[in-house]
């Protein structure tokens, strides 16, 4: 027999084997022991969590022999039948590729055959999700009123896609993501039982890589045991991983705005043959817990090594909750970016440079901070204090000093302002006149014009709209038929009427 790799060697044949997954073997268990068991069950969750495992154990236990009804003994026929594959009365179906109409009205007319050896008829549907329409709509009857021999277990990796007439048929069993600490666990009692030594650090690796997935920490666990690696550095050889270090490095970077450091950083990942992408999704899942650690009261996550915990409270010490937020939302659209980019080493360092260039932002308290201590030295300029007088004249400021300003903030005003006169006191006011039909007596420039004026002369400034004799020529000009045609071809407006001076010759 050839070699079978540690995922398939190592799956759970009975309930007390399962691992990570507590809530749902206890809820079957007692449910198998009860008589309680319903005839259409759903397994939902990530890809290698025990889905399909558990969904055979059911099968085991519904046909065993034994004595105890929750725990299938795995030494009676009907157990070694279906551990072996080869039962009769457990039919595995794979959605993916029998997902029409005609294969579920073949299952539906087997439903009223007996089994053929134990009890039930099991039948496992994996990637449920699959199912066209029409076929998950011929197999409602089935799901709702079944013979009493028959059971179906659903596996799928994403139940929001079945339609909600299969889900309100079926009892649903979420399973979750396996923590990294009891991968590690079960990591380090498969490579004992492989008499493979290989360290703490190497295994938090393989179970951090694995996301949860048992299979995919038990695949990677195969593949290092047959590299050869026995420590966290030649695991990174062997797989090409992004060594810490460089993640380390970047994350110092990004937080002091060094970019020569960053790119000189990146530079050495992209002569090492490091996956870019994998290097920004380390980068941005380590700025993800830096926040975490920021706001969250106990500090950073059990799941985490502890040497990453001590880089994270130091790094938190250096950075703001503002700072890293704006850094992980950054990161995270740069990964994004980075999938798609057909030139993924310019595009991984222009995400460093954004970050490193967009400066460093300071707290709403810092901020109040520095105000009490220029409030304490005196008055903050251009907000005057309580010894300056009031009623301050408006010749204090030249309408020269004004216009100039203007010219460098707001352009569009300048060439306006620079043909009106200074405005006029009357009382506690300043009043400017403009004169009728120009675009400053329209009240969207009034009101930018008035904030204007106001901030430089500290005064309330009121705009006078002024009528002259200039007025009934400027209407007269406005609605001549030649007027109006090119107002309407260029979509404009008159600003104002300037009358030809006629030449003496």
């Amino acid at each position: 027999m050839g070699y079978l790799v540690l995922a398939r060697k190592y799956r759970p044949q009975r309930f007390v084997e399962v691992v990570g997954q507590p809530h749902v073997v206890r809820t079957l268990q007692n449910a198998l022991r009860k008589g309680r068991l319903a005839h259409a069950l759903l397994f939902s969750g990530i890809r290698g969590v025990g889905k399909t495992t558990v969904a055979r154990i059911v099968a085991k236990a519904l046909n065993c022999e034994a004595d105890d009804p929750g725990e299938p003994c795995n030494v009676c026929s009907p157990c070694r039948e279906i551990a072996e594959g080869r039962s009769l009365d457990v039919i595995e179906i794979d959605a993916a590729s029998n997902r029409g109409i005609d294969e579920i009205r073949e299952l539906r007319e087997n439903l009223k055959f007996m089994p053929a050896r134990g009890r039930a008829k099991v039948y496992i549907i994996d990637e449920a999700h699959m199912l066209t329409r029409e076929a998950a709509n011929a197999l409602l009857k089935s799901l709702e009123e079944p013979p009493p021999h028959v059971y179906f277990i659903l596996a799928t990796t994403e139940p929001h896609r079945l339609p909600v007439t299969i889900l309100s048929r079926c009892q649903r069993y979420d399973f979750r993501r396996i923590p990294v600490s009891i991968l590690i666990e079960h990591l380090r009692e498969v490579a004992r039982r492989e008499g493979a030594e290989i360290d703490e650090q190497a295994l938090y690796l393989i179970a951090r890589e694995s996301e949860g997935s048992l299979r995919d920490a038990l695949s990677l666990l195969d593949q290092a045991l047959a590299y050869g690696v026995r420590t966290r550095e030649e695991l990174i050889e062997a797989f090409g991983l992004a060594e810490r270090g460089l993640v380390e490095a970047l994350a110092r970077a990004i937080i002091r705005r060094d970019l020569a450091e960053a790119f000189r950083v990146s530079e050495e990942a992209y002569r090492q043959g490091v996956d870019l992408l994998y290097l920004s999704e380390n980068l941005t899942e380590l700025f993800r817990h830096l926040l975490a650690c920021k706001v969250s009261p106990s500090g950073p996550s059990e799941d985490l090594s502890p040497a990453e915990t001590v880089l994270l409270r130091e790094l938190s010490v250096e950075v703001e909750v503002e700072e890293a937020l704006l850094c992980f939302q950054h990161l995270l659209r740069g990964t994004e970016a980075l999938k798609r980019s057909p030139y993924p080493h310019l595009t991984f360092q222009l995400t460093l440079a954004r970050l490193c260039e967009m400066g460093r932002l300071t707290s709403l308290r810092e901020i109040l901070r520095k105000l009490e201590e220029l409030t304490e030295r005196g008055p903050i300029r251009g907000i005057p204090s309580p010894s300056q007088s009031p009623d301050r004249k408006p010749d204090e400021i030249s309408w020269e000093e004004v216009v100039e300003e203007a010219r460098r903030e707001k352009p569009r005003l300048a060439a306006w302002l620079a043909s009106l006169d200074p405005p006029r006191q009357e009382g506690d006011r300043l009043v400017l006149r403009i004169p009728a039909g120009t675009l400053l007596a329209e009240d969207d420039f009034k009101e930018e014009l008035r904030g204007f004026l106001t901030a430089r002369y500290r005064r309330l400034v009121d705009i006078e709209v002024e009528r002259d004799p200039e007025k009934s020529f400027r209407e007269k000009l406005v609605e001549r038929p030649e007027v109006k045609e090119t107002l309407a071809i260029f979509g404009g407006k008159v600003a104002w009427v300037k009358p030809r001076e006629r030449r003496e010759t």
